[in-house]
């Protein structure tokens, strides 16, 4: 009695591992596609990142073209005798400056973001 007992206690075991095995299997089935999904996100993510950074360098490099294209022209400007419009190249050149100082606070908020965030970072 106590064989049939401990036979029937094992074979209960067994098929409750089967079903766990079979459950398991499923779980990971169908967590595939969104395990998928999940890594399709954090590549375009972080493609939108590089992009974000490339396009935030070019921002910085065309100020500080404005900047010096501007106090170029003040400079010339000047020596024409037009100090008005020297003063004004002088004003477009200082709002280029503010421009780029802002656009630096932003890179610097950006990478800060990426590094806490766990993100990429543009080389």
């Amino acid at each position: 009695m106590q064989d049939d007992a401990d036979a029937e206690a094992v074979a209960r075991i067994q098929e409750l591992d089967g079903q766990l095995e079979d459950q398991a299997t499923r779980a990971r089935r169908d967590s595939q596609p969104a395990t998928a999904a999940a890594r399709r996100m954090h590549q375009r993510t972080a493609s939108a990142h590089e992009r974000a950074m490339v396009a935030k360098r070019r921002e910085l490099a065309a100020h500080a073209r404005a900047i010096e294209l501007h106090e170029r022209a003040a400079a010339l400007q000047e020596r024409l005798g037009h100090s008005d419009r020297a003063a004004n190249a002088r004003q477009h050149a200082e709002h280029a400056r503010e421009l780029q100082e802002r656009a630096l606070e932003e890179q610097t908020a950006q990478e800060a973001a990426a590094t806490r965030g766990g993100g990429h970072r543009a080389g």
